[in-house]
């Protein structure tokens, strides 16, 4: 009886660890979409909080942690905590763009804010926005831009998946794609290229020949 107890969780964990991630529905932002909300916004903070959900494809939690500290202005580098590993501290050195970096500069010099305050503060030695005033930044944006249909996108996790899919469909490849999102696990990246254009056949057959295999 406890050699039977023994194999079934081995089978639940089993299931568990590897899911058919086939089954697996990612609500996403095309690129002609993501460009659109982003273009209508006026409100420069609000551009700087969409833009940085975006490139790094980081969870609200962990963007809200971000100082200026954390940021290489002469690299173009932010290092973001994953806050999704239990007993871990796992840090994540990531390239933003130039248009980042001239954004967070600016909002630096116009509120006075040192190193050692929050990116998404509001003033110095203030608290960052929560996840809730956040929340309502960007589903306001997408709203607006987009229109009432977008509802059930329109939240700041709906960034992160955009960025999996935008970086696969430039030629990021799987694993980089993993590394950038902070997953523990492949089978959490992979759900997302089901939804990348990449001909991943025509990949497969290019590889093969390359090695004389027809």
């Amino acid at each position: 009886m406890k050699i039977q107890k023994k194999d079934d969780s081995l089978k639940l964990s089993s299931k568990k660890t590897w899911k058919n991630y086939y089954d697996e529905e990612v609500k996403y932002l095309k690129e002609s979409e993501i460009i659109s909300v982003f273009n209508e916004m006026k409100n420069e903070f609000h551009k700087m909080l969409f833009q940085f959900l975006f490139e790094t494809g980081g969870r609200i939690s962990e963007v809200l942690q971000v100082k200026f500290s954390d940021i290489d202005f002469k690299y173009n580098k932010v290092k973001l905590l994953t806050l999704k590993r239990q007993n871990k501290k796992v840090i994540r050195v990531l390239t933003i763009s130039n248009s980042l970096i001239n954004k967070i500069l600016l909002y630096e010099k116009k509120k006075s804010l040192a190193s050692s305050d929050y990116l998404f503060s509001k003033k110095p030695n203030g608290k960052a926005i929560s996840v809730q005033a956040a929340n309502k930044v960007i589903k306001k944006h997408i709203l607006n831009s987009l229109g009432l249909e977008y509802l059930e996108l329109a939240h700041p996790h709906t960034l992160r998946h955009s960025r999996a899919i935008q970086l696969l469909n430039s030629g990021v490849n799987i694993m980089q794609v993993k590394s950038i999102l902070g997953h523990s696990n492949i089978m959490n990246t992979l759900i997302y290229l089901k939804y990348s254009n990449k001909d991943l056949q025509e990949s497969i057959i290019k590889a093969n020949r390359s090695i004389g295999l027809f």
